[in-house]
């Protein structure tokens, strides 16, 4: 015969918040969208203005990131983009993860300028142990890899934003 343990509230004996969760359990979840266009023609990184916010309930969990990034390359000439995903605790940054996609075909837009675009939405998924239960900020940069030829690279256009979730999971 099964058992059903029926409750409203789980808490620990001596104070709320020390009930030990099974090893892979999700403890929370946050979800983010950013819809604002970002434009650079740098090679050095700039803030895609995409970041989100979670406070480990635990300091031994890891933070699963899971980003979408929007991202649209013009020029006449290929090139490709850099993402840097970064955690930031207390106000200082840490670079987590950097990635590197390089685009050797476009899609001709139809013009007649011989311009060329790519979308694509980009993903990056990290697995971060912050070793904290201060408020922890994740956020994402990118860059232009050629600045030459007019190339503009930018994030979030023509209504598609990017966006993502972060997750909190026992260990």
């Amino acid at each position: 015969m099964a058992s059903i343990l029926k409750t409203d509230k789980i808490e620990g004996v001596t104070a709320s918040g020390t009930v030990q969760m099974p090893a892979g359990v999700v403890i929370q979840t946050v979800d983010f969208t950013y819809g604002t266009t970002v434009t650079t023609n740098s090679t050095g990184y700039v803030d895609t203005g995409v970041s989100a916010v979670i406070t480990p309930k635990f300091s031994n969990s890891k933070i699963y990131v899971t980003g979408f990034l929007h991202c649209r390359i013009n020029g006449n000439h290929d090139h490709g983009v850099s993402f840097k995903m970064r955690r930031h605790i207390g106000g200082s940054p840490t670079d987590i993860y950097t990635a590197v996609s390089t685009y050797e075909h476009y899609f001709w837009d139809g013009s007649t300028s011989g311009a060329h675009d790519h979308h694509t939405r980009f993903p990056m998924f990290v697995v971060d142990t912050p070793s904290t239960t201060a408020e922890c900020t994740y956020s994402y940069q990118y860059a232009s890899m050629r600045t030459d030829y007019a190339n503009v690279t930018y994030m979030q256009t023509n209504s598609s934003p990017s966006h993502g979730f972060i997750m909190e999971i026992a260990q």
